[in-house]
């Protein structure tokens, strides 16, 4: 769970790391070394919660969207 924390986290801050996930998120499910459930987490609920986000995040919002983002993983995660 940690590496999806650490990708969506970046994705937060970084709006040009965000398209990346967005637009090819099978490069990084490859780099970061994703398991298969990591990697179904990534495509749907991560993909779906970065595609809300406002451009760009305001920096003093990007820990609480990190960790909302976290509890939505930890969520998936569990349920998948």
């Amino acid at each position: 769970m940690s590496a999806l924390v650490e990708i969506a986290g970046k994705a937060i801050a970084d709006y040009g790391f965000r398209q990346v996930v967005l637009y090819s998120p099978e490069d990084v499910v490859a780099q970061w070394g994703l398991s298969p459930e990591e990697a179904g987490v990534l495509r749907g609920a991560v993909l779906d919660e970065l595609d809300k986000l406002p451009i760009p995040v305001e920096p003093e919002d990007v820990p609480a969207e990190t960790e909302r983002l976290a509890g939505v993983i930890d969520a998936a995660l569990r349920s998948g």
